[in-house]
C-alpha cells in the first residue's frame, strides 16, 4: 500500500510541469497577434514608437470591445506585405489591421472582415518640365493642318496684292514695278488682317470691288485659322488627360510585390512590370526617372504623393480602374466567433459620424 501511494505521488510531481506549459500555451493561444505595417494614411509609424492613422483607430475602438489581450506584431522587413500574407497563411498571426484587397486568390487561404473601405487602382508619372509643356503645345499648334491653312493664307495674300496691283497701277494710285507690287502685297496682308493702315488704298470701283471681294474672304479664312488653332490644343488637351490601359502595356511599370495590383497587372499582360518590395521604394525610382509609370492603390498613392516632398515631381493621372474592396485579413484558425464579431465591430465603426471626420482628417474619400 504504501509502495502504491508513492507510485501515485511520482507521478503527480512528473505531470505537474505538463499542466503548467498547458496552462502557459492557453494564455498564449488567448493572447491575438495582430500584425501590422506602415501603409500611410492607414498606419502611420511615429519616430517615437507610436502609431497612428485610419487603421490604428479603427482597431484601438475594435479592441475596447473584444475584452481579450492583443499584441501588435510589427513587420519592417524589406517586404513588410508579403511576409505578413505568408505568417497569415500559416497561423503565425491571427490578424492584421492593415486594409488588404478581396480577392479570391488570397481568400482560399485567408479570412477577411467585411469590406470597410473602397478604392481603386491609380497610376503615377514623373512630371514633365516647363520646357516639355511649352514644346508640346508648340507641337500641337503648328501641325500640318495649320501649315496648309498657311500656305493656302499667303497664297490668296499674293493673288489679291496681284489683283489689285494690275488695277491700280494703271490709274498711278499704286507705284509701277517691284516697288508698287511689294506695296500690294503689304495692302493685301493688312486688308486681311483688318488693320486698316490706310497708307494704300484702291480708288478705282474695280479695285475697290476686289478689295471688298478681299474682306469677306479673309473674314472667312481668319475666322477658320483662329478654329484651327483653337481645335488643336483643345484636343491636346483632351489628349493629354485621356488614356486607354493598352498605352501603358509596353512601358516599364512599377507596383508593389505580392500586392492585388501586382496580379492584375500580370492577369491584363503587362508585359515589362517591375515589383518593389515596399511603395516608398518604387516612387523613388519613378522620381529618379527609372519607371516610366508606377501603378497602384489610389489611397496610398494619392496620401504620399500630396504630403511627402520628396515626390513633388510626380502626379496621378486623371485615370482611375479596378475597383479595390479592403479588408482586414484573418487567419483561418481564428475562431469564427470572433471572426464575425470583428466583422460586426468593423461595420458599426464605418457606419458612424467619426469614420467621417476621420476620413477627411486623412484626406480620404469615400467612392
Amino acid at each position: 500500500m504504501k509502495n502504491y501511494i508513492q507510485y501515485w505521488i511520482i507521478i503527480l510531481l512528473l505531470s505537474t510541469p505538463l499542466f503548467g506549459g498547458n496552462a502557459t500555451a492557453q494564455i498564449s493561444q488567448d493572447t491575438l497577434r495582430v500584425g501590422v505595417y506602415e501603409s500611410a494614411p492607414f498606419v502611420i509609424f511615429k519616430a517615437d514608437g507610436s502609431m497612428h492613422g485610419v487603421s490604428i483607430w479603427l482597431w484601438e475602438q475594435m479592441a475596447q470591445d473584444l475584452d481579450q489581450p492583443y499584441k501588435l506584431v510589427r513587420y519592417t522587413s524589406e517586404m513588410p506585405l508579403k511576409r505578413l500574407l505568408e505568417d497569415l497563411e500559416i497561423n503565425q498571426i491571427d490578424l492584421a489591421i492593415n486594409p488588404i484587397t478581396i480577392t479570391s486568390h488570397r481568400n482560399r487561404n485567408i479570412n477577411f472582415t467585411y469590406p470597410f473601405y473602397v478604392g481603386n487602382l491609380a497610376i503615377a508619372q514623373k512630371k514633365g518640365t516647363k520646357w516639355h509643356s511649352v514644346l508640346s503645345v508648340l507641337k500641337a499648334i503648328f501641325s500640318y493642318r495649320l501649315l496648309y491653312l498657311v500656305i493656302i493664307l499667303g497664297s490668296l495674300v499674293l493673288v489679291f496684292g496681284f489683283l489689285i496691283w494690275m488695277v491700280e497701277k494703271q490709274n498711278n494710285h499704286f507705284e509701277r514695278g517691284a516697288k508698287g507690287l511689294v506695296s500690294s502685297f503689304w495692302w493685301s496682308a493688312v486688308t486681311m488682317t483688318t488693320v486698316g493702315y490706310g497708307d494704300k488704298v484702291p480708288l478705282s470701283n474695280l479695285g475697290r470691288f476686289i478689295a471688298f471681294v478681299w474682306m469677306l474672304c479673309s473674314l472667312i479664312i481668319i475666322a477658320i485659322f483662329s478654329a484651327s488653332i483653337t481645335s488643336s490644343l483643345t484636343v491636346h488637351e483632351l489628349t493629354q488627360h485621356t488614356h486607354n490601359l493598352d498605352d501603358f502595356k509596353l512601358a516599364k511599370v512599377g507596383t508593389v510585390e505580392a500586392s492585388a495590383t501586382s496580379e492584375y497587372l500580370s492577369r491584363n499582360f503587362f508585359r515589362n512590370t517591375v515589383a518593389y518590395p515596399e511603395l516608398l521604394k518604387g516612387l523613388e525610382e519613378l522620381n529618379e526617372g527609372h519607371l516610366d509609370y508606377f501603378i497602384y492603390d489610389e489611397p496610398w498613392l494619392d496620401f504620399q504623393l500630396s504630403n511627402n516632398l520628396d515626390y513633388a515631381a510626380l502626379h496621378l493621372l486623371p485615370i482611375r480602374f479596378n475597383v479595390q474592396l479592403y479588408g482586414m485579413p484573418m487567419a483561418k484558425a481564428l475562431p469564427t466567433e470572433l471572426q464575425n464579431q470583428l466583422s460586426i465591430g468593423l461595420l458599426q465603426l464605418t457606419e458612424s459620424r467619426d469614420w467621417e471626420f476621420l476620413l477627411e482628417e486623412y484626406q480620404l474619400k469615400e467612392y
